[in-house]
């Protein structure tokens, strides 16, 4: 099994955020991952920020993702399961927004699972949610982030996760449940106490990744859900629990944020080097993941390399036959070379080789040109394609003169306008505003922090505050203002 994950959290422009997708978009991207051997999706169709009373956006939402699970099922072959966390649902605030532009952190709440009304409200509030979408494949359901509860137990956890599945399995008695193991119940809990306990000056709170908080999860699991069901495996210590308490005929290799973490803001990545080490393992004994591997990305628009090297690895392909340009061809085949030129200059370096090669590329805008059978990667729109491609040459660019610059000491106002005039027209085509990690933290935040202008400062405070998380959203757009006054 061969899957992707749509991550749907973060609020920005069509069709950059996946829960901005028509069924157009989704047929096509469907049918482009079907095409490099994808036959598994996961969504995590944004439950956990959803009034338990869904409004009409959300009703529309849920229904249109009702006839993409069919036609992954009938016309692509593919398995399809949602994602949810055990303890969130959307608040007060949740009904006023329309669902494609609801900023999550400002709608989420978290249930107290010691509270027997609060768990039964929240779970018929799910059985709700879920009317439209009960005939999916099964359910992830995530040990941390964004659920959690201070002082939640892993039996609460466990609880919360059989309740849901068993939700999903009144209509289709073979729904699966895949416990995400992330973080760890518990020890997420634990994360969450220190950080609310955090003062000014305190260092960030650390999470522990602590084993004995899956020895504990895993065997209750085993106890209390009926099969089919299997847990994911990120790292060394998730395949440790696993193993010891005997499950590794259940394990499936989720190996999170290897295409793109999240949140980032969106540059299109390209890490063959990475992508082969992480996989080369699966790749090679592919029974000690007997559920296979799932990729992630959150914009998958400006991914697409990276979709393409997660298949030739997770297949067994190597390095030395990673083909750029035939993948290329089967987006656009005239222009392949020049295609596959950029994304190798992608994370290179060479600010002037990445400026000549987007000048190529942004000629090809306007042109008429054929498409191939991965062409539903390219969500209707060649143009927007390649303006992304030819926009992240040229900020990437930009930020390598960036940091020469402060590296120099010299006058950084020339170099930080030449960002804004690159990164300001993507940054409106996108519209991603809220905090990120990724290339961007530490290409612009890492080095505009050495600058030590209190304006910045306070605003790169904002993207770390984990007592507050609301405070980030709309982050990117002060901070780009604020270098726009600096520059001036």
């Amino acid at each position: 099994m061969l899957g992707m994950y749509v991550h749907t959290h973060w609020a920005y422009n069509h069709p950059y955020a996946a829960r901005t997708w028509t069924l157009e978009d989704w047929d096509g991207y469907m049918a482009s991952l079907a095409a490099l051997g994808y036959d598994f999706i996961v969504l995590w169709p944004q439950l956990d920020c959803m009034p338990g009373e869904p409004n009409p956006s959300d009703r529309a939402y849920l229904a249109k993702i009702g006839r993409v699970i069919d036609r992954a099922h009938h016309r692509y072959g593919m398995r399809f399961m949602l994602t949810a966390a055990p303890n969130t649902i959307g608040n007060q605030h949740a009904h006023d927004y329309a669902f494609e532009h609801r900023p999550y952190f400002v709608c989420e709440r978290k249930i107290d699972p010691s509270d027997p009304n609060a768990v039964v409200d929240f779970l018929a509030a799910r059985r709700r949610q879920f009317a439209s979408i009960s005939h999916a494949d099964g359910l992830f359901v995530i040990d941390s982030d964004p659920g959690g509860y201070i002082d939640s137990t892993n039996d609460q956890f466990v609880n919360l996760m059989k309740a849901q599945i068993d939700i999903l399995r009144e209509t289709n008695p073979n729904s699966e449940l895949v416990y995400w193991m992330w973080v760890g119940w518990e020890n997420y809990n634990a994360f969450w106490k220190r950080a609310i306990e955090q003062k000014p000056g305190d260092p960030d709170p650390q999470i522990d990744w602590n084993i004995k908080d899956f020895l504990a999860t895993l065997p209750l699991l085993q106890q209390q859900v009926s099969a089919p069901w299997s847990v994911t495996s990120s790292n060394a210590i998730h395949n440790s629990a696993i193993d010891q308490v005997g499950l590794g005929h259940s394990r499936l290799f989720f190996p999170y944020g290897l295409i793109e973490g999240e949140p980032t803001f969106p540059l299109t990545n390209l890490q063959p080097d990475t992508i082969s080490a992480r996989l080369s393992a699966y790749a090679a004994q592919p029974e000690a993941y007997p559920r296979g591997v799932i990729a992630s990305s959150q914009t998958h628009c400006v991914q697409l390399p990276g979709a393409y090297l997660f298949s030739h690895f997770a297949k067994g392909g190597s390095l030395n036959d990673v083909d750029l340009s035939g993948f290329a061809s089967r987006l656009l085949p005239e222009i392949a070379d020049a295609i596959a030129r950029a994304w190798n200059l992608i994370e290179n370096g060479d600010a002037d080789a990445q400026r000549k090669s987007a000048d190529v590329i942004r000629a090809e805008i306007g042109v008429q040109h054929i498409t191939g059978d991965c062409s539903g990667l390219l969500f209707g729109d060649a143009d927007r394609f390649l303006a992304d491609l030819a926009d992240n040459l040229y900020i990437r660019a930009a930020l390598t003169d960036l940091k020469t610059t402060i590296d120099g000491g010299s006058d950084i106002k020339a170099s930080l306008t030449q960002l804004l005039m690159a990164l300001n027209p993507y940054h409106r085509r996108v519209g991603f505003v809220d905090a990120y990690y990724g290339p961007m933290r530490t290409s612009l935040n890492d080095q505009i922090a050495r600058l030590d202008i209190p304006v910045l400062n306070t605003i790169l405070a904002d993207f770390t505050n984990w007592r507050v998380p609301a405070v980030r959203n709309g982050v990117v757009s002060r901070l780009f203002d604020a270098l726009a006054e600096v520059a001036s």
